[in-house]
């Protein structure tokens, strides 16, 4: 295993807090020589972290992959699961009884070329068992994005069919049991192009699901958010978006409402990263965009800010890891980009208490056709001392420091 070359921490926040900032604890990189790639990252309840992705063989398309560190990124277990086609884990979860449960597609079972994919797997990773739903489009047919453990210990999945439904690709909605038997399956969508990213659990029992659709809304594909009960049925849906293409990739529920992160291209040039906040009929609050192409992942934190974690492309250094950390109304506090030799991108962080960040995703060194799966994690570090600080403590003194 290689370990990760990021060359330097760029501050962007301010200049004026160039003695606060992040100091790595530790960066890992795991996988082979012909392309692997981590989608999603949790923490688990030992302390260390379950990480699902991708990993390839020469030749022989690519499996999914599911690997399990300890807190200091040692690799306690890793495994692979597939076949001869192409087959990846997008999101994976913690479950009630200590395995993991993965949404993903495969390409190696099942009619067709890609098909839905929910795999159960004990606390080792050994399979338990899968569900495999599709139909019988020849390519790009169904696929699952985003998983959520239901307070009935079942599943719920969201993703994208082809096989099923009104349009090119519809929204898809997958309930199991804890069995993996599916109990109800919903599609959602027009003419074209619709897609389910993110799916979550909500306190009265439905659950809210964030994406994109290009079959309504002002134009191009707009941010899809719906709200479903507890049977599939759609209470309500809202879109997002000007006259060019948005997306959401992350939805999380707060006390409030819900927050969803993405990208936006309309009123600018270029992609920003876009944050919105809903209450809990999906009524926007307020829109929050920053630098940036696209914000893959999102998480509360402690001072009931957000951490979205993310990427920046350019012509210069081309795709970077992007973190940005925001107040409870979305202003941005800080932001740091990680800039690396060749292509670096999050796609998903999580908060380890306080004083801690770890990011998951993907390196891509300067040779080509290869791609190393990442794991790194951080500390906010006082320079001057030495001390590690909390995110709170960070934002007090950028304060003090430009006196306001």
């Amino acid at each position: 295993m290689r370990s990760i070359f990021l060359i330097f921490f760029l501050l962007m926040a301010s200049a004026a807090t160039q003695d606060v900032g992040p100091k790595e604890v530790w960066s890992k990189t795991f996988g082979g020589p012909h392309g692997d790639g981590f989608w999603s990252l949790q923490k688990t309840r030992d302390g260390g972290y379950i990480l699902t992705g991708y990993t390839s063989a020469q030749g022989q398309g690519s499996d999914l992959w599911l690997v399990k560190v300890d807190s200091d990124g040692g690799l306690l277990w890793d495994r692979a699961y597939g076949g001869s086609g192409e087959d990846v884990g997008y999101f994976v979860k913690e479950t009630q009884d200590g395995g993991y449960v993965v949404a993903g597609s495969t390409g190696s079972y099942g009619m067709g070329e890609e098909r839905l994919w929910i795999l159960k797997t004990d606390i080792d990773g050994n399979k338990q068992w899968d569900c495999i739903l599709g139909g019988f489009v020849s390519s790009l047919g169904d696929g699952g994005w985003s998983v959520d453990v239901t307070y009935d210990g079942g599943y719920i999945v969201t993703g994208y069919t082809r096989s099923f439904g009104t349009g090119k690709k519809d929204l898809w909605l997958v309930k199991t049991d804890s069995e993996g038997n599916l109990l109800w399956d919903k599609t959602f969508g027009g003419l074209e192009d619709d897609v389910g990213m993110s799916v979550v659990r909500v306190a009265d029992g439905g659950y809210v699901v964030a994406g994109r659709t290009a079959s309504f809304g002002a134009g191009g594909d707009d941010i899809w958010l719906l709200k479903v009960d507890d049977d599939g049925e759609e209470v309500w849906n809202t879109t997002f978006g000007g006259v060019r293409d948005e997306a959401a990739f992350q939805v999380i529920e707060q006390k409030d409402g819900f927050a969803l992160v993405g990208r936006t291209e309309s009123g600018s040039e270029s992609r920003r990263i876009v944050l919105i906040k809903v209450d809990q009929e999906g009524r926007e609050l307020w829109e929050r965009n920053y630098s940036g192409s696209s914000g893959s992942s999102l998480q509360p934190t402690a001072d009931g800010g957000l951490l979205i974690a993310g990427r920046k492309d350019s012509e210069d250094s081309g795709r970077d890891a992007l973190l940005i950390k925001t107040d409870s109304s979305g202003w941005e506090q800080w932001s740091e980009e990680m800039v690396a030799e060749g292509d670096c991108i999050a796609t998903s962080a999580i908060l380890d208490s306080e004083r801690y960040f770890v990011i998951a995703g993907i390196s891509s060194p300067s040779r080509p056709c290869a791609e190393d799966a990442w794991l790194a994690k951080f500390a906010v570090v006082d320079e001057g001392t030495g001390r590690n600080m909390s995110y709170i403590e960070k934002i007090f003194k950028d304060r003090l420091r430009l006196g306001v």
